[in-house]
């Protein structure tokens, strides 16, 4: 009987230091099962010791990338963390920006018109405002260093045809003298429609049909 007591003792007290040996016993670094497992400043994440969890466990200037703190690409906190021609902006240098060059408008000249010239009734004599768009016309003559310029004499549609055809004749030569006394040097012919372009019905509308036109050719 006192054999077999000291035969159980036996086995329990190896069975103790066989369960103690095996509490006591952690897993293998970097191998973990919690952070106290693992070195200092290190988390245990699934099963092995790492550097970081995500970016917040890492410095400035720093991110996690598989478990270790790696540096980051062209990261910078001010300017003079970067190279000469670049910038620091969002913590990251970049390349400055080139200045805006101030906008300049370009000026564009644009083709000038030659005005038709206005006329009282049963006249060919050049009104103030007649000689004023004469000279204008002039201008846009010489601007345009047009070679030729044509003038053509109309009428409104009172008289008879062979007089509205007259008077418009006198009408376009008025025209053509007072351009040659403006020293227009440009060919300048002329002719005479007559009556045959009068679109009026009163003396209001009359009143446009009574003019010469001008044609650059």
């Amino acid at each position: 009987m006192a054999t077999f007591t000291r035969h159980m003792v036996w086995i329990i007290f190896i069975s103790f230091i066989s369960t103690v040996a095996l509490l006591g016993c952690g897993p293998t670094y970097p191998e973990c099962d919690v952070d106290e497992d693992c070195h200092e400043n290190e988390f245990c994440v699934n099963g092995m010791c790492q550097q970081c969890r995500d970016d917040g466990d890492c410095p400035t200037g720093q991110s996690c990338a598989s478990g270790r703190c790696e540096p980051i690409e062209n990261f910078c906190s001010t300017s003079s963390d970067c190279g000469e021609d670049e910038e620091c902006r969002a913590n990251r240098c970049v390349k400055k920006e080139q200045a805006a060059t101030p906008y300049e408008p370009v000026e564009t000249k644009t083709a000038c018109s030659l005005r038709s010239v206005y006329f009282d009734f049963d006249s060919s004599d050049l009104k103030p405002q007649s000689k004023e768009e004469l000279s204008q016309n002039a201008q846009c003559i010489r601007e345009e260093n047009a070679p030729s310029v044509h003038l053509t004499g109309l009428t409104d549609p009172r008289g008879t045809e062979e007089y509205n055809l007259a008077l418009g004749e006198r009408r376009a030569s008025s025209a053509k003298k007072y351009l040659e006394s403006l020293g227009i040097e440009a060919n300048i012919s002329h002719s005479s429609m007559g009556e045959e372009m009068a679109k009026g019905t009163d003396e209001a509308t009359w009143a446009t049909d009574r003019r010469v036109d001008f044609n650059k050719r």
